[in-house]
């Protein structure tokens, strides 16, 4: 009898493939089947394909079901998808809370998407309370994990005053990290903060 993981690793090969077609379909199929015999990923690679409707017909009840599966098992981007789809009402109701909470669990994990996700929501307060300042460590930390987002929100935080008074040189510094990175939003964004920010701020910006 097959494991689910030599299951699983055969429907991975056939994905690594990327030949499509035949390959795909047989890779789904093996996938669910590794998933059904308890294997942790294979739920959460065919909870994936469900989603996104890749290999298999698109069901979103089908694919919350199957990243809980993944996510009650602890795999982390699981429980990122899994939060995903509470805080859009995919394949069941909406539930902002319910989102914050896997947020939380998988930027614990260091899941960088769980950790924007989660710093936008601590921001407004959606699902919770509001916190500022623990957005703004959220998104630090993602930064330091070398996710532009997180850096490009720290300047629109900073730029913005959410939650304190305005800083045009911290929010420059943050855009210039974000465009670093690979942000296609930060150039933009410098050359705004460029137009309001005195000399003696660019002077500091630019230390």
């Amino acid at each position: 009898m097959v494991d689910g993981q030599s299951l699983f690793e055969k429907a991975f090969a056939l994905l690594i493939d990327g030949e499509g077609g035949e390959s795909l379909l047989k890779a789904s199929a093996l996938m669910r089947k590794a998933a059904d015999e308890g294997h942790a990923a294979a739920a959460n690679n065919f909870g994936a394909m469900l989603h996104h409707g890749r290999g298999v017909h698109q069901d979103f009840a089908a694919a919350r079901a199957y990243y809980t599966q993944a996510a009650e098992a602890g795999l982390p981007t699981a429980i990122f998808n899994l939060g995903f789809m509470y805080l859009h009402g995919l394949g069941g109701a909406k539930d902002e809370e319910k989102a914050r909470e896997h947020f939380v669990r998988a930027a614990e994990m260091s899941v960088v998407d769980a950790i924007t996700y989660l710093g936008a929501m601590l921001m407004t307060g959606a699902g919770g309370p509001q916190a500022h300042d623990a957005a703004r460590e959220w998104w630090g930390r993602g930064a330091n994990l070398g996710d532009s987002r997180c850096a490009f929100n720290l300047g629109i935080a900073n730029a913005g005053g959410h939650g304190q008074k305005p800083d045009y040189v911290e929010a420059w510094r943050w855009f210039s990290r974000a465009h670093d990175m690979g942000s296609h939003g930060a150039a933009t964004e410098l050359e705004r903060l460029a137009i309001v920010m005195t000399e003696e701020e660019r002077r500091r910006a630019d230390v």
